[in-house]
Parts: structure tokens; C-alpha cells; sequence
């Protein structure tokens, strides 16, 4: 059986620990935090009177020392250590070992060996790019400075620790920097990882989305039909064999959980070149009329589409893609509503922003060119081109009203907009 494991990254005061500690004990998973390792490492090389800035001295103090991660936190030699760990000073002198390659090196080995079946839900700065790049599911939290340093303010007077609001923002910073530019293991969001922006949200909402989407992606991609099977297998084949065909942002899909992948909308084969090449099995929004005809709509039905009615009706007939969602699957959906032979891209429908709104699904832009133009690809004269762009999540509230779903909507296109794709296609998107 292979562990679960969930990875959640971001920087200092985002909220990774409380999330991480709340998103376990949902799931019934342990919880690691790989920053209170390298806190341990620097009090105990701090301890040995060892110079933080030489990699040779922290090294040499730690060695033969035995870190271990448990539920009531981390222990050194068998010793438990986290009040002295959970300063502000222990966290400065954290961020200044971290940055040698040697002890991150240790730390990582022992921080692998902890994933044992059923999982682990592990949190810190290099998790799902270092640590764990295979993590089932992985989340890049952030929030502003501001409200990073009122956080870690409130936790150190809580303490009992000095209450310098500025310092401690000015402390926050400088941490960003030296994180973000080490050469090992810079912190840095995995391509495939869930961006959350926590500024405006509680820790119940944090909670509650991330474990939404950990504990549908530990449910696994669930059963597909054969037609789809072959069907996909057979078209990935003829693209990648017939056409001059290419495909880049593979590495930017979540491997579970989830998932609204939005394309652009130019001909009839955008859904099989998508989903045929796509490494998750997907589910088709298509208009209700083309399954009218019996046999053409139970073929529809065999390669995973669901029906959807237009106008007023539009809103019910998403309920065949919120299911699909809620049981962790993937959906494709054209934002536009509509083809558009020319490949110019139009406005979006506000279809796209209720159903990820209500949901709470990430949404991956992906741009297709080139596929109204499959005899010259044939030819090798045209190059069909899907590209994946990194994750976006839609707000994060219990009722999010019409205004909030149009502008994420907007928000979607644009980002399929930003992607590469034919520079001769015209892009007309207005607000």
C-alpha cells in the first residue's frame, strides 16, 4: 500500500503548521513539521557553541544526534525540545542552517523515511519540490508580510516574548529573502502545487478546504469505462504519431483531488487531444443536443461526457460536473460556452466561475491551437499545441455571490489567455 502523503509548503507565518496539524488529525494521518527539525538543528548546534554560518561546524555538532518527529512534537536524544524550539530567535537561527546543503541533505533522509502507510501530512518549505516531488497531493500556502508578522506577533506575546509588531514583520522579510535565494532547496511552489492564499482566510476555512481536497484525492482517480479507455489511448496515439503534435505543463497537474481543467475553444477535437493526452482520467461538459441521437450519445456518455443544458437551464445541468467533483474527479470545461472556428478567444460564461466557486475546486488553465487545422498537421505544416498552466483557486467562502464568480470567470480566461498558444489568434476579452 502506498502512503498518502499530503505536502504543504509556504512561508513563514502562512499557516502551515496550525493547517497541517488540523488537516492530520481529519484524516487521521500523523503530522510532521520539517521546520521544527531544522530548529532542532540549530538549538542544538547553538548548544555545542557551533557557528551557524559554517556547514562544517553545524555538522559537526549534530553529528551522531537523534531527531525524531512524534505527536507531541520533536525530540532530540529523547529529549522533547519544543519550547525552546518555538521562539522567534530559534526560528532566525532555523532559516540560517537551513541554507547548507549537507544538513539539509540529513534532514531530508530522515523527513522520506517517515512516509509509511496509511500517509503523512508534511509541512515546510521544500516538501513537494525536495522532500516528497511525488506527494499525492501538495499545497503552497502564502499571505501577505503584514499579516504573516500580525500572526507570528500574536504567538509570541502569547508567549511571553517581546511584542516588536515591526521587527518582527522586518525578521519575516529578511526570512523570505534568505529562503527564496539559497542555492539548495530554495523555497519555491512545486508546479503541480495548489496555491492557497490565507491573508483573508480563518483557520477552520483552511482547514476545512485542504481537507476537503486531501480526503477526496486519497479516494483515487475511481473507475473508468473501457470505451474511454481505449478511446483515449487510441487518440493519444494518433496525436502523437500523425500529427505534429506537442504538449508542455504536464508537470503542473495535481495528481489527486479535485480538478477543473479549463480550456479554450476551437474545433471538435479539443476534448479527445485534451483529455487523450491529459494524465488524469477526465470527465467532458457537452451540450445536451449532441446526445439526442441515441447511438452518438451513448458513445458520448461511454467517453465520460456529461450533458449540459444552455441558458437558464445552464446552472442545473452543472450538477452532473459538481458530482463528478465531489466524488474527486476531474472535469474539462470550455469556458467560452462555444467553438470559435477562428481560434480567437472570447469572453467567458459565468458557468466556469459558479461551478468552481461552489465546489471549491482549483481550476487549471489549458490552451489549444491549432486543432481546426488537423489536415495541415497531418502534413506537418501546423502544430497542434496544448499547454497547462499552473493551478488557480477560486475565493474561498461558504456563499460567494454572482459578482465573485463572473470575476473568477474572467480571471480563468485570462489565465488561458496568458498562456502560449498561436500568435496570429486574436484575443478579445473584455470585462
Amino acid at each position: 500500500m502506498r502512503p498518502f502523503v499530503l505536502a504543504i509548503d509556504g512561508p513563514a507565518g502562512a499557516g502551515k503548521s496550525a493547517t497541517a496539524r488540523g488537516v492530520a488529525k481529519r484524516l487521521g494521518l500523523p503530522h510532521v513539521d520539517s521546520g521544527a527539525m531544522y530548529r532542532a538543528v540549530a538549538w542544538l548546534a547553538r548548544e555545542r557553541s557551533a557557528d551557524l554560518g559554517s556547514e562544517e561546524d553545524v555538522l559537526r555538532a549534530i553529528e551522531g544526534a537523534r531527531f525524531e518527529a512524534g505527536a507531541d512534537g520533536i525530540r532530540c536524544d529523547g529529549r522533547l525540545i519544543e519550547t525552546e524550539i518555538r521562539t522567534a530567535e530559534a526560528g532566525e537561527a532555523a532559516s540560517r542552517v537551513a541554507v547548507h546543503p549537507g544538513v539539509r541533505r540529513r534532514l531530508v533522509a530522515i523527513q522520506r523515511a517517515l512516509a509509511r502507510p496509511p500517509g503523512v501530512v508534511m509541512e515546510g518549505r521544500d516538501i513537494g519540490t525536495v522532500v516528497f516531488p511525488k506527494a499525492a497531493l501538495k499545497i503552497f500556502l502564502s499571505a501577505s508580510p503584514e499579516v504573516r508578522a500580525l500572526r507570528r506577533h500574536g504567538e509570541v506575546a502569547a508567549q511571553g516574548g517581546p511584542v516588536d509588531l515591526a521587527a518582527i514583520e522586518a525578521m519575516i522579510r529578511e526570512r523570505d529573502r534568505r529562503d527564496q535565494s539559497r542555492a539548495e532547496s530554495p523555497l519555491l511552489p512545486a508546479p503541480d502545487a495548489i496555491p492557497l492564499d490565507t491573508t483573508e482566510l480563518g483557520l477552520e476555512e483552511q482547514v476545512e478546504v485542504v481537507s476537503r481536497w486531501a480526503q477526496l484525492g486519497r479516494r483515487g482517480p475511481g473507475p473508468t469505462t473501457p470505451f474511454y479507455w481505449f478511446g483515449s489511448r487510441f487518440v493519444k496515439a494518433f496525436s502523437r504519431t500523425f500529427l505534429k503534435f506537442r504538449i508542455e505543463g504536464l508537470d503542473h497537474v495535481p495528481r489527486t483531488g479535485p480538478l477543473i481543467a479549463a480550456c479554450n475553444h476551437i474545433s471538435f477535437w479539443d476534448p479527445p487531444l485534451v483529455g487523450s493526452n491529459f494524465p488524469r482520467v477526465l470527465h467532458f461538459v457537452a451540450k445536451a443536443e449532441l446526445f439526442e441521437n441515441k447511438v452518438f450519445g451513448a458513445m458520448l456518455r461511454g467517453y465520460n461526457s456529461i450533458p449540459i443544458q444552455r441558458g437558464l437551464r445552464a446552472r442545473s445541468g452543472l450538477l452532473g460536473a459538481e458530482e463528478v467533483l465531489d466524488e474527486g474527479g476531474a472535469v474539462l470545461i470550455f469556458p467560452e460556452g462555444t467553438r470559435n472556428k477562428s481560434g480567437a478567444l472570447m469572453p467567458p460564461r459565468a458557468g466556469i466561475g459558479r461551478l468552481a466557486t461552489v465546489t471549491r475546486t482549483p481550476v487549471l488553465p489549458v490552451r489549444i491551437s491549432g486543432p481546426n487545422q488537423i489536415r495541415r498537421s497531418l502534413r506537418r505544416q501546423t502544430l497542434v499545441r496544448i499547454v497547462i498552466g499552473t493551478p488557480i483557486v477560486p475565493p474561498i467562502r461558504s456563499e460567494p455571490d454572482r459578482a465573485e464568480m463572473l470575476s473568477f470567470a474572467l480571471r480563468v480566461m485570462e489565465a488561458i489567455a496568458a498562456l502560449p498558444g498561436d500568435p496570429d489568434t486574436p484575443v478579445t476579452l473584455n470585462r
